[in-house]
Formats: structure tokens, sequence, C-alpha cells
């Protein structure tokens, strides 16, 4: 592949120190010249969009010096945070845009996320229940992740219980299989079979880290091992969620390794 070909920045670009070779497009460069509130907005868009979540924050930032008290924009500025695991900054944005007018239930998926990858399982299932009622396209993410939760923190996944088979969850149907997996609709290795012929990735990431937490719940941590490995390899998408917890799981498991070892 050419550096043409190259449309998004690479993980180790955004939380690492490699380069990030992506350019502007030409909307973009045309957005720069301008600097009004809208403009830096578009632009803090266009930059996530390509990956680039570094520049985006400060894109962001910018846009706030001229207006701070769009909820919305606080809220965006929190999800890039997350991504870049800024996780301080990311919680003092959420805290904003809620003591700005931002519903609890709109901000209560995000919350969740930031308590989910910062191991505070319980507060996690708390904050993705503040999320319903909702739609089934909405629900099943949310029963996913809620479901995860309790699987760490030793609770009852008692959101697990309004799952039905004929839910409605449009394009969401990656969360709709590892969810019939925690339900007992399917049996894990069939849903493997299923995970392992799906090309598209981003489908692939978030059933399969679905399909690795079900299988570190029951035991079977060899299993889970190997397919949360598949699953990184897939970072073309690194910055969905799905792919963020796996790479977040991989790097305490390292951390809690390393501690082990310097007390032999």
């Amino acid at each position: 592949m050419s550096m043409a070909d190259v449309t998004h920045a690479s993980l180790e670009s955004q939380l690492g120190n490699a380069a990030c070779t992506i350019e502007d497009s030409e909307e973009m460069f045309w957005l720069r010249e301008s600097d009004d509130y809208a403009s830096r907005v578009k632009l803090g868009n266009f930059l996530s969009g390509q990956y680039r979540f570094g520049e985006s924050a400060q894109e962001y930032t910018d846009a706030m010096k001229i207006r701070s008290d769009d909820p919305m924009l606080h809220i965006r500025l929190a999800g890039t945070y997350l991504t870049l695991r800024r996780f301080n900054e990311a919680m003092d944005e959420y805290r904003r845009s809620l003591s700005l007018g931002m519903s609890e239930k709109t901000a209560a998926y995000p919350m969740g996320v930031w308590y989910y990858l910062r191991e505070d399982y319980k507060t996690a299932a708390e904050w993705f229940e503040k999320c319903l009622p909702c739609g089934d396209e909405m629900a099943i993410a949310v029963i996913y992740w809620h479901t995860l939760s309790c699987y760490r923190a030793g609770l009852d996944a008692s959101l697990l219980q309004t799952y039905h088979a004929d839910m409605k969850v449009g394009h969401h149907t990656a969360y709709c299989l590892a969810v019939s997996v925690f339900a007992a609709g399917i049996l894990p290795e069939d849903a493997a079979t299923q995970i392992e012929s799906n090309t598209d990735n981003l489908n692939y990431v978030i059933s399969m880290y679905g399909l690795c937490g079900y299988l570190e719940h029951i035991g079977k941590q060899v299993d889970a091992q190997e397919y949360l490995q598949k699953l990184l390899a897939r970072d073309s998408i690194w910055p969905c969620i799905s792919y963020l917890a796996a790479w977040n799981d991989r790097a305490l498991q390292e951390s809690d390794l390393t501690k082990r070892t310097s007390h032999i």
C-alpha cells in the first residue's frame, strides 16, 4: 500500500511515537484559514475522521476559546481525549457537558465506556443502565457493554434479560452476535466461526471482543487470549471502543506481568 492509499492515522502515531503522515484535504486546508467557531469545530471533526485525534483535540480546544457553552463540543472533546487515553481530561469534559445542560442519559454511554476503560466495572454498569429506555439499535450495544461490565464486576448481568432474538438492531449486527453468545443463543465455537469469516474489521472486532469477554467469564482464559491477539491484528479501526478496550486489556495484562516479575 502506498502512502497515498493511507487515509487514517495509525494507532502508533496517536498513542505512540510514530509520525503521522496523513495530509489535509482541500476543504480542511481552507478551514484552517478561517477562525470562526463553526470552522474550528468542523476541522476538528474532519481530523477525528482521519484518526488525527491529537490535532482534533487542539481544534476543539481552540473552538472553546470562541464559545465554551456548547455541551456537545465538550462531549466531542471528551471522546477525543478518551481515545488518546487522556482519561482525567476526558472526565473533566464530560462533567462540563453535564454542567452545561447535557442530559445524563445522553452522556451515559460514553461515561460508561470511561469507567470500563478505568477498570471500574461496577460504575460502568450503572452508567450503561442510564441509557435505557432506548431503541433496539442502541439497546443492543448497551446490553453488550453492560454485560461485559457485570462479568468483570461479578454482578448479575440483569440487562441481558431484556435481549430477544427479534430485536431490530439495524446495522448493529456485530453487537447482536456477541449478545446472543451471552444469552446462550449460539455456541461460542459457532460464533467464532462466523466472526472469523467476517471481512469487515469493525464488525469483527466488536463481535470478537464480546466473545473474548464471555470466554474469560466462563474460565476459558487461553481461548480468550488467543482471540484477543487475533482481534488486535485488525488495527485499521483502532479507535472503535471494542478495539480500545482490547488494547487496554492487553496493556493492563502487560503491566501486571511486569509488576509480578519485578518482585521475583
